[in-house]
């Protein structure tokens, strides 16, 4: 299977009397294979670029790996019908890794009762320390400089986007995937791979803003989660929860602070 970031596929225009064909620019998408040290761990469909960082960013929302220094390597090698991924963990991690899937392994032997679904579904993660959010003005300027850093998005229109936005409100990355939480988990691997300093650091997501992008941010360490969809009643309350700050910016109206955070 082709594994290129996009190619083209013929399409009939519909907005005349006489249709017209043209060539269409089509996003890529791909079963990832990931195993570690080996050991086969998931499956992910994704757009099948970046995929260094997806790996460091996903096994980091998966609670693997905490810092960079625990892969060693990460070797990318095609399948018939996708790409695997082989992550070599420290060895260190590798004996958590498996302690982990032991003990998952007894839990669900009989069946995962609600209480414990629950807890995986929603774990319980440390605290942020409470950080004040970018001042509004400069987080109203970001959505105007958005459009330049989203290539791919460009000629098809069917990405996700997540940004790197220091604590001067400065954009350092973007990362482009056909999931959302692909385009997260790659933007939080190429900054974990880049070492970005993520105490003062904020994520902007062009996608809607559900829990699961919130423990993603969480678990990356960074002060503010901004999007540019309204979150849902479950991410505001663990961000909450979390002392996360969690900003909305709407199409036209100032930006909301949902949580207990202040604006610089």
């Amino acid at each position: 299977m082709t594994t290129s970031a996009q190619t083209t596929a013929p399409a009939t225009e519909l907005n005349s009397r006489l249709p017209e064909q043209a060539e269409r620019q089509l996003v890529e998408e791909a079963p990832i294979a990931i195993t570690l040290n080996g050991i086969h761990f998931s499956v992910m469909l994704a757009s099948p670029y970046d995929l260094e960082d997806f790996a460091f960013g996903y096994l980091l929302s998966e609670r693997i790996i905490h810092d960079r220094i625990q892969i060693r390597d990460v070797e990318s090698s095609p399948l018939e019908q996708g790409i695997q991924l082989n992550v070599t963990l420290s060895n260190r991690q590798l004996q958590q890794f498996k302690h982990q899937q032991r003990q998952l392994k007894g839990t669900s032997g009989c069946g995962l009762c609600g209480k414990q679904a629950m807890a995986l579904a929603f774990p319980v993660l440390d605290k942020l320390p409470l950080r004040p959010c970018l001042p509004k003005p400069r987080i109203q300027q970001l959505k105007s400089q958005l459009s330049s850093w989203q290539l791919r998005a460009k000629s098809s229109g069917a990405m996700h986007a997540a940004f790197w936005v220091n604590g001067n409100g400065d954009i350092l990355s973007c990362r482009e995937d056909i999931g959302r939480h692909n385009a997260v988990d790659k933007l939080i691997g190429h900054g974990l791979r880049k070492g970005f300093d993520r105490h003062n650091a904020s994520i902007l997501v062009t996608s809607r803003c559900s829990v699961e992008i919130v423990q993603k941010a969480i678990l990356c360490g960074v002060a503010t989660l901004i999007s540019l969809a309204s979150p849902t009643r479950l991410a505001v309350e663990y961000a909450r929860q979390h002392h996360l700050n969690l900003v909305h910016i709407p199409k036209k109206d100032a930006p909301s602070l949902y949580t207990a955070g202040t604006f610089e």
